[in-house]
């Protein structure tokens, strides 16, 4: 039985029926109290949003890093080359980490990303909150503040390992970190230039 809260009224699935209770209904059932910064309970436990984001340099491999449902952070950096992992984990984050990324994966769900005239890196994101509409967003790292970015800074600080970002000789503005770098417009080979930091 799943029990999904969104400061108000609980909505528990019982026997194919869809029944309204209030929150303190739900707080029996759970037997602790609902914490607005929990979205959702499924068995008890919390559920937070699962944030999944990509990101590379122009000429530089894929890294991914991403939250999982039930609190997990995950992440895959691999070689300059992409031909190997430089590092790749998984640690389960505490109360207060998790509390943040969900408030800036709430911000970022309403926001637009903005681009840059140049890019060194670019991420695409996705934050899936239960029972709402999927957030899709490609978007530049730059250093002003939007809520994306924010969220992408966030994550990163709470890796212990660091992603190898090569520095191209050439960029654009606009490019999919999902796709190979040797498969990027415009196609060359493009020398690379020490390295892009993107960690706190």
């Amino acid at each position: 039985m799943c029990l999904t809260t969104r400061f108000g009224p609980a909505w528990v699935l019982a026997a194919g029926l869809l029944f309204a209770v209030p929150v303190n209904a739900g707080e029996s059932i759970l037997k602790r109290p609902i914490d607005p910064f929990d979205y959702s309970y499924c068995g008890g436990q919390p559920v937070y949003p699962v944030i999944g984001i990509n990101f590379a340099t122009f000429c530089g491999p894929r890294n991914q890093v991403a939250l999982g449902r039930r609190g997990e952070l995950m992440w895959t950096f691999p070689s300059a080359d992409g031909q190997a992992a430089h590092a790749q984990g998984r640690r389960k984050l505490n109360e207060l980490e998790l509390k943040r990324l969900s408030l800036l994966a709430e911000v970022t769900q309403f926001s637009d990303p903005t681009f840059a005239d140049v890019a060194g890196v670019n991420y695409q994101m996705g934050v899936d909150f239960q029972g709402r509409q999927y957030k899709r967003l490609h978007a530049v790292l730059t250093d002003n503040y939007t809520p994306a970015n924010e969220l992408f800074r966030a994550m990163l600080a709470l890796v212990p390992d660091k992603p190898l970002m090569p520095a191209c000789a050439q960029t654009a503005k606009f490019y999919s970190p999902t796709v190979l770098p040797d498969k990027r417009e415009p196609l060359a080979e493009l020398p690379r230039m020490g390295y892009v930091s993107v960690g706190p």
